[in-house]
C-alpha cells in the first residue's frame, strides 16, 4: 500500500464487491481514519443481515498511524456480507460487499496460508551461479566489489506491510543477511568470492539519497550493485495469488545476470516468481556509474 495521507473517509481496497474466492478465508484491507474505532462484521447473506441474530463475529481492527489496516476473516458460508463499521465520534461509517465462497473444490491447503520467508532458517546455496562465474582462472579475476543497497531509509519509509511495518525496516534486514550469508561463503568456498568486498549503502536507519548511494558505489569501484525493496501490490490484487519475487534491470546486456538472478533467489527460497521488468531506475542506469 502506498497511500500515507490520513484519510478521514474509509477506504476500502480488498476485496472487491461481489468478490468469489475458493479459500476459507480472505484479507479485508484498506485505509481508515487512525484515530476512528474499525470493525468488521461477518453475517450470512442466506437471511436478512440486519437481523442481529445472523451476525456471525464481530472484530474490532488495529487501524495503523499510516492510515493502514488489515484483517484475516474467516468466510463460513457460501455468500457472506462483510461489513466495514468505522466509529469518529458521533459519526458512524458503514460499507458492505458481498464475498462468495466457492464450494465442492479441495482447498489448496498451501496456500490457505501465506508462505513466510523465515531469514532464520535460510542457509548459503550450494552453488554459484555458473553464468555470474568468471571464465578467467580465478588468481586472474577481477575481485568481485559488490554494494548492496537496502531501499529507502529514515524519513523515507518506501510502502508499508499490511501491519503497518515500513518497508525500510524490511530492506535492511535482508540486506544485512545476505551480507552475511555472503561473507559465511567467503570462508567456506575457494572461488573468487574469497577475494570479494561487501558493502552497504546503509547500515542502521537512516536516510540517503540516490546520489549518494550512486557516489558511494563509484568511490568503492562496485562492479554489482543490488538494491534491495519490498514492493506494494497494486491495488485490488489478490495477495494470495500476486506475490512474489521480482527483479528490474535497464540495459539488455545485463537482462541475463537479472534472469538469473531471479531464478536461482526463487530456487533456493521456494518463494515464487513475480517477474523480470525492464525498467529506467535512477541507481540502475549506466550512465550513473
Amino acid at each position: 500500500m502506498t497511500k500515507t495521507n490520513k484519510d478521514k473517509n474509509l477506504t476500502w481496497v480488498y476485496p472487491l464487491a461481489n468478490y468469489t474466492t475458493e479459500y476459507s478465508q480472505t484479507f479485508v484491507y484498506g485505509y481508515s481514519n487512525p484515530k476512528a474505532e474499525l470493525y468488521v462484521e461477518v453475517v450470512n447473506s442466506g437471511n436478512n443481515y440486519r437481523n442481529v441474530g445472523s451476525l456471525v463475529r464481530r472484530l474490532k481492527i488495529k487501524v495503523f498511524r499510516s492510515g493502514n489496516f488489515a484483517q484475516v476473516v474467516k468466510l463460513p458460508f457460501r455468500e457472506n456480507i462483510i461489513r466495514l463499521v468505522q466509529i469518529l465520534g458521533r459519526k458512524k461509517v458503514l460499507v458492505t460487499r458481498i464475498v462468495n465462497r466457492r464450494t465442492g473444490e479441495p482447498e489448496n491447503r498451501r496456500t490457505k496460508k501465506i508462505e513466510r520467508f523465515r531469514i532464520e532458517k535460510f542457509s548459503p546455496p550450494s552453488a554459484l551461479p555458473t553464468s555470474c562465474s568468471s571464465s578467467l582462472p580465478l588468481s586472474h579475476s577481477p575481485p568481485l566489489r559488490l554494494v548492496i543497497d537496502p531501499g529507502h531509509g529514515g524519513k523515507e519509509h518506501g510502502t508499508h506491510s499490511p501491519k503497518g511495518i515500513p518497508e525500510k525496516t524490511y530492506n535492511l534486514e535482508i540486506a544485512k543477511m545476505l551480507a552475511r550469508v555472503l561473507h559465511g561463503v567467503k570462508t567456506l568456498r575457494a572461488t573468487s568470492l574469497q577475494r570479494a568486498k561487501i558493502y552497504l549503502t546503509r547500515s542502521k536507519d537512516k536516510f540517503v539519497s540516490l546520489d549518494d548511494r550512486i557516489d558511494f558505489a563509484k568511490k568503492k569501484k562496485c562492479n554489482l550493485f543490488v538494491s534491495i525493496h519490498h514492493n506494494a501490490l497494486p491495488d485490488n490484487e489478490d495477495p494470495l495469488k500476486h506475490r512474489g519475487i521480482s527483479v528490474y534491470y535497464t540495459y539488455e546486456s545485463v537482462k541475463p545476470l537479472a534472469k538469473k538472478f531471479l531464478e536461482n533467489i526463487c530456487k533456493e527460497t521456494r518463494l515464487k516468481k513475480y517477474g523480470l521488468f525492464k525498467r529506467n531506475f535512477r541507481v540502475t542506469k549506466q550512465d550513473s556509474y
